[in-house]
């Protein structure tokens, strides 16, 4: 069965009911910038990215963005609403030009009745969710930008074997860990002088993604237990 991070819904679905829930879905495009769903909106549709990098975001007060992840081909969102009526929690905005599936709610929810393995995944999906938001929260409440940067590097790596292509911005990054631009700057210079990981246009390549995990990992033991947190 795919791995619950992914937005792979289509693949564990029985072929009829794949058929039947594409033949009910819309074809939805999306030009750079534009806004797919605004936190607050009251809709209930679920979206499946075919093409395009998109991004779940929220805004303070002072207007700044902050970007929670990334969505990319293959990677579904919009379920929450779908499952509890309730507005959206946060806002999905393109950031390339995007081509995307649109499945109404009373679809979606037919597909995940009719198919047990469909079922199955959104629930693994949902618990990978809870136990990602709780690693974030850790983060943000207990490490340094320093520890809090390597953290998500990883959590990119791992997504994508080792090569981050294309590369969240510095000030992106920052938005995601809570700090500024110029400490994300600082903190990828110093991994690259020690041959941790290369950059380059868009692009991060880990060198040598074990010795920086080794790392992470031992500064997240426990000193109650020994146990690494996760």
């Amino acid at each position: 069965m795919p791995g619950p991070g992914r937005g792979d819904l289509l693949d564990v679905l029985e072929l009829p009911a794949r058929r039947e829930l594409l033949a009910s879905a819309r074809v939805v495009r999306a030009r750079k910038g534009q806004t797919v769903i605004a936190r607050g909106e009251v809709s209930t549709d679920v979206f499946i990215v075919q093409e395009g990098l998109l991004q779940a975001v929220l805004y303070a007060a002072d207007g700044r963005q902050v970007s929670l992840r990334e969505l990319s081909a293959g990677q579904l969102f919009g379920e929450l609403s779908a499952l509890d009526n309730s507005q959206r929690s946060v806002g999905i905005l393109a950031a390339t030009d995007a081509r995307l599936l649109a499945i109404s709610q009373e679809a979606f929810q037919a597909a995940l009745w009719k198919s047990p393995a469909a079922a199955d995944w959104l629930i693994r999906r949902l618990a990978s969710q809870v136990r990602s938001l709780t690693d974030r929260i850790f983060e943000l409440s207990a490490l340094n930008v320093q520890t809090r940067l390597h953290c998500e590097l990883l959590r990119l790596g791992r997504a994508q074997g080792g090569e981050i292509d294309p590369a969240p911005t510095h000030a992106e990054l920052a938005n995601r860990i809570s700090t500024h631009r110029e400490a994300v700057t600082r903190e990828l210079n110093a991994l690259e002088a020690r041959d941790i990981l290369r950059s380059g246009r868009r692009r991060l390549t880990f060198v040598d993604f074990d010795r920086l995990e080794r790392e992470v990992m031992a500064k997240l033991r426990s000193p109650i237990d020994g146990e690494g947190w996760w």
